[in-house]
């Protein structure tokens, strides 16, 4: 395994050139009886020796860090790294000051003004603020790190589950729209022309928001007259299907091929006759859209396990992909009413950025 080279993963440049003389002033004044009442000129040469002491630590406390951080990396070892940051900067503080002074004080007219314990204690000034710093701003970039991750597989595990849902959207209705255009073409050449155009959009559309999360109301419509246009050339006027959309609702989102698989669902599970004709209305009310048909089951089943039916058809599809998708892009519900005459279900719209941005707009006019 390759081992990164020692790094802090953040420009610290400005830190130390800034921080080592500031500290290296300061502390000679605040831990080792030092004043400026004799002016800076003469406590330059103090400033100076404490600058190096501060350098020393600094950047000694800011190696062992580096290299502390490489062996215990990861947030759950924080403890473990403070411990060991704590026992070898002790040590080389004690060192490093021990070497300093005698080196220094028997070359310069300076020396500490305070007891040797109290000389020490200030040595650790430097280092415990190096660490501070910097075992801070890494804990933070390391959680920061961590939130991002989470946010990112958050994200990755979301649209994998939308891929999932949407690749079960695989209309099966190709077969019997074969099967409707082969009995058409030898009587009617004009109408099997417009039978393929009509399958050939619904398919297109189908490929087109492979990739989309949402699509407009009004190109799910579009998608959506084309697909009953090929339904009710199968079934003629047993089928009878009412669209009332309003036009100020055209530009909300839904998600893709809803529409489509709550009709195609109602051609599936009731019976279509000329006795018994299948009506199915699609509007728009408070902010919602609803598809709603009479209700004459070809078979019939528990309604109390109704997702369940209809998520093991032979096509996969069912209200809980429906569910599933508007859960994991809004945490919207959807509503499903089942009477003994209707099947009623109602999915939230969800608001463009254009109509967000007007309603927005509109807040804020009203309350000035």
């Amino acid at each position: 395994m390759n081992i990164a080279q020692p790094s802090i993963h953040f420009d610290d440049r400005l830190m130390r050139i800034i921080g080592v003389p500031v500290v290296g002033f300061c502390i000679p004044l605040i831990f080792l009886g030092y004043t400026l009442n004799a002016g800076l000129l003469v406590y330059l040469p103090v400033w100076v020796v404490g600058t190096f002491h501060t350098l020393v630590y600094w950047e000694g406390s800011r190696f062992i860090f580096i290299h502390t951080r490489r062996r215990f990396p990861l947030i759950s070892q924080t403890t473990r790294r403070i411990v060991w940051l704590i026992l070898i900067n002790t040590v080389y503080t004690l060192t490093a000051c021990t070497l300093i002074d005698w080196v220094m004080y028997s070359l310069l007219p300076i020396g500490p003004q305070v007891s040797p314990f109290q000389h020490y204690a200030a040595s650790f000034i430097p280092t415990i603020t190096c660490l501070a710093l910097y075992e801070s701003i890494y804990y933070f970039k390391q959680l920061q790190a961590a939130l991002l991750e989470a946010e990112q597989l958050k994200k990755e595990n979301v649209q994998s589950q939308l891929e999932t849902l949407k690749n079960q959207v695989n209309p099966h209705f190709l077969f019997n729209s074969l099967n409707t255009l082969a009995a058409i073409i030898p009587d009617d050449a004009k109408l099997s022309v417009r039978f393929v155009q009509k399958l050939s959009k619904v398919y297109r559309y189908i490929l087109e928001i492979r990739d989309v999360q949402t699509v407009s109301l009004a190109d799910e419509l579009a998608a959506l007259q084309a697909y009953t246009f090929l339904l009710q050339i199968r079934f003629g006027d047993n089928l009878r299907i009412h669209i009332d959309i309003l036009d100020e609702q055209l530009t909300d989102r839904i998600v893709p091929l809803a529409l489509q698989m709550l009709v195609e669902n109602a051609v599936k599970h009731n019976v279509i006759s000329t006795q018994k004709p299948l009506i199915i209305d699609v509007l728009t009310q408070r902010g919602r859209v609803i598809v709603q048909n009479n209700l004459q089951r070809r078979n019939q089943f528990d309604f109390s396990d109704l997702d369940s039916n209809l998520e093991n058809d032979s096509t996969g599809l069912g209200l809980a992909n429906i569910r599933n998708r508007y859960q994991l892009l809004a945490s919207q519900p959807i509503d499903v009413i089942v009477t003994t005459q209707s099947f009623v279900v109602s999915l939230p719209l969800l608001k463009s950025e254009r109509t967000l941005k007007s309603e927005r707009a509109t807040v804020r006019r009203s309350g000035e």
